[in-house]
């Protein structure tokens, strides 16, 4: 047990019992916790919990958490995500007082990890400094790279996941009233997710996915050559809050604009869907008519199948806006073209060029800088688990104890930490159209995205 009690402060986390477990781990270890409930699905994951309701207006939430850390004296704040409005307030106000902040977030290396990491996460993670700083100073050619390359099973999660999302969702729905001024960071309401869910599935019944997995396969057994570009979810903070895009329609302007004018005669376009975009807005039907417009119809290929790890060994190039599969494609060698901010933009592990010039010359990822990458990730912030699976959060509870009782070097964080305002928002102000949009991507917005 630590030589100092901890006073522990949780805001919204992942859907089901984590939070509960945690809390019961970080008592027996001797210290308190309290969670904030902010609307009726936080309540019914969190009855066995201290808790403190919060029913005021989102504008005015930071002032009012600053007090509460200042009244109670919360030593350390836990968050799930860092760009969610409640949570950026949060944060800022957690900094101004020198209290320990830790985000968690999925794995950055999927699906045996999640993500802890102090001060922030994704585009607001110090990862690529730390990085930088440990290969300065630690003799990296006596390092075992396959050290934490064996992690324990953690059991199936996605059931876990759908259920406990449900459940939330209900209760928050049901519970509405209690909490009126509740106010989501998801763009969808519930309902009408769960209405294209229920679409999305039929089709799924109908046997979608067994002929997009004809098609990928068809496709990797033929010799042309194709980039591929892996969806991600609009409701995504990466999108939202570390992109240039408002949007992926706005993702896809731009790459599939460059595409027609840049990219090889021979070559062809696959967008791959997001196994969990539940379709609210029709994808396939928004690049087919961009297609039709721009002259591709018969070289842009959407998947609704097919396998992640078997298109990047065959694509010619990935282009994303900063999803993992950014990072699987450079584990594999694939060139790869980062159109937003991410962990692994830099140290030559993806192409600095502009997206125009990338589907002509792409740069491969330099392995030996990426193996040195992984094994830092996976030994700095990676806990072997999983939020959802049984067998996944029994492994997670004690490592995301023991790793949230760490020090942190606050002094430093006040300095050094990315502010909580998304770098990209004044881009975003000033897009005037769709139109604007695609000129800047395939244009000089190109080349600073790709730092």
């Amino acid at each position: 047990m630590p030589s100092d009690v901890r006073h522990y402060l949780l805001l919204q986390g992942p859907h089901g019992p984590f939070y509960t477990q945690l809390t019961h781990a970080l008592q027996q270890r001797g210290h308190s916790v309290v969670r904030v409930i902010f609307n009726s699905g936080d309540w019914a994951s969190s009855s066995a919990m201290d808790s403190i309701g919060y029913r005021g207006g989102e504008a005015g939430f930071g002032r009012w958490v600053e007090a509460l850390i200042r009244r109670k004296g919360f030593t350390d704040l836990l968050v799930y995500g860092d760009c969610r409005s409640y949570h950026q307030q949060a944060l800022i106000a957690a900094r101004h007082l020198k209290c320990r902040t830790w985000v968690m977030e999925e794995g950055y290396i999927r699906p045996f990890w999640v993500t802890v990491e102090p001060f922030g996460v994704n585009g607001n993670s110090l990862l690529p400094q730390r990085f930088k700083q440990w290969l300065a100073t630690y003799p990296t050619d006596s390092i075992n790279l396959k050290a934490p390359e064996s992690p324990r099973p953690v059991g199936r999660g996605m059931r876990g996941l759908v259920f406990w999302c449900h459940v939330y969702y209900m209760m928050r729905t049901i519970g509405h009233v209690t909490y009126p001024r509740y106010r989501s960071h998801r763009p969808v309401p519930y309902l009408i997710e769960a209405a294209a869910w229920l679409k999305k599935l039929a089709k799924l019944v109908s046997g979608r996915t067994k002929r997009a997995d004809a098609v990928a396969d068809a496709l990797l057994t033929s010799k042309k050559p194709f980039f591929l570009v892996p969806m991600q979810l609009d409701a995504d903070a990466q999108v939202r809050h570390h992109s240039p895009f408002n949007s992926m329609c706005e993702f896809l302007d731009g790459v599939m604009a460059s595409f027609a004018d840049n990219a090889p005669g021979d070559a062809t376009l696959v967008i791959k869907s997001h196994p969990l975009d539940s379709e609210v807005r029709n994808y396939e039907c928004y690049a087919k008519r961009m297609s039709a417009r721009l002259g591709l119809s018969e070289r842009m290929i959407f998947l609704h199948g097919g396998a992640i790890p078997d298109l990047v060994k065959r694509a010619k190039g990935v282009i994303t806006v900063n999803s993992t599969v950014g990072l699987q494609s450079v584990h594999h060698g694939c060139p790869t073209k980062v159109m937003g901010r991410s962990i692994y933009s830099h140290s030559g592990m993806t192409d600095p060029a502009r997206l125009d010039d990338f589907w002509t010359a792409p740069t491969a990822p330099d392995l030996g800088m990426y193996r040195l990458f992984r094994y830092f990730v996976l030994t700095d912030c990676q806990l072997n688990g999983n939020f959802y699976s049984i067998r996944g959060r029994a492994m997670l509870v004690e490592t995301v104890a023991k790793r949230l009782e760490a020090e942190q070097d606050i002094e430093r964080a006040g300095e050094s930490v990315p502010p909580v305002t998304p770098i990209y928002s004044a881009l975003k102000a000033g897009a005037k159209s769709g139109k604007a949009a695609r000129t800047r991507t395939s244009g000089n917005r190109t080349a600073t995205s790709g730092r």
